[in-house]
């Protein structure tokens, strides 16, 4: 299926730039296409090429020029044709059943070490979904019709992580009594051992209500954020208690994570970007942080992703704004 399909369709609502297109398909969870800035514009001139679409450039003088896209009457017909056209079949492209498939190597703890990991993907993937910020001014205007179909869409969407949840659920209650051949018995000391590295791996937070909003905070300074795997536990944590923010107490943030060149930082604000998660941390003397941590969390506060604050009430303030 063609990305041509799909800015005609956008296009099909409203006129818009190349760059609003990129943003729509970007956000969305069903447009698989990347929609970088190569494929868009290419595809653009191709449907301006054979007449499916217009445009018209906007000058303006304090920003820089706009080339601003119509879909013609041709440009409709042939997206209702190929509307009209039978659906492709949908393909079941898991990566994660090809693992499960080959897994009678693993023991008990590394399959459920497995299953946590797909389980956690599955989670975020609705959390995306249930918390996406879809730009969709273009929907304006639209017909009841229109804007229930679009609701559907998103139902569709979230349904499948749901099911994909419950299906994780019954597989574990499945395989839980089952005996594993490949099980080592392990001494109970090195058992103990292996259970306090588990707890102490898992970030302790407490559940806020707040007027409107309700958020995760992390105020536990015993359990610290200094691994990709906390990152993946907060997101996890929002996504169970059904909210997109997050309070971290400076106290619970590690050396690691301070220090930006370990990448910890950038690898929660790229998650936290893709999962439409506002998170805030508080910290009574901002100015002894570090130039470039505080350089990237500036960057990232201008896309509500991260902002640093010196008392909670502030905090609660940006998450209601």
């Amino acid at each position: 299926m063609s990305i041509n399909y799909a800015i005609l369709g956008i296009l099909s609502y409203k006129s818009m730039t190349g760059y609003d297109i990129k943003r729509i398909i970007q956000d969305s969870a069903f447009m698989h296409w990347s929609g970088n800035n190569n494929q868009i514009y290419k595809a653009l001139t191709d449907l301006f090429n054979k007449g499916l679409v217009t445009h018209v450039v906007k000058h303006q003088e304090s920003s820089p020029t706009k080339k601003i896209y119509t879909i013609t009457s041709e440009g409709l017909a042939y997206l209702k044709e190929w509307v009209l056209s039978p659906a492709d079949l949908s393909e079941i492209k898991k990566p994660f059943l090809v693992q499960l498939a080959w897994s009678k190597q693993l023991n008990t703890n590394e399959l459920d070490k497995l299953v946590d990991g797909y389980e956690n993907q599955v989670k975020m993937q609705l959390l995306m979904a249930q918390n996406n910020k879809q730009d969709t001014n273009f929907l304006a205007g639209s017909t009841a019709l229109q804007a229930t179909i679009w609701h559907f869409i998103d139902d569709n969407i979230r349904r499948t992580y749901e099911n994909e949840l419950g299906w994780i659920e019954d597989l574990r209650r499945a395989i839980a009594d089952i005996p594993n051949e490949n099980n080592v018995t392990l001494d109970v000391n090195m058992k103990m051992t292996i259970e306090e590295e588990k707890d102490e791996e898992i970030m302790k937070y407490t559940i806020m209500s707040n007027n409107e909003i309700t958020y995760v905070h992390y105020n536990n300074s015993a359990t610290k954020l200094s691994t990709e795997r906390n990152i993946l536990d907060i997101i996890t944590a929002v996504a169970e208690n059904n909210t997109q923010f997050v309070l971290l107490d400076s106290e619970t943030l590690s050396k690691d994570f301070l220090e930006f060149k370990k990448g910890l930082v950038a690898n929660m604000l790229q998650k936290f970007t893709l999962y439409h998660i506002k998170s805030a941390i508080i910290i009574k003397d901002i100015n002894s942080l570090k130039s470039e941590f505080k350089d990237a969390i500036a960057e990232s506060g201008r896309h509500d992703v991260l902002r640093l604050f010196t008392n909670i009430a502030d905090a609660e303030k940006w998450f209601l704004s």
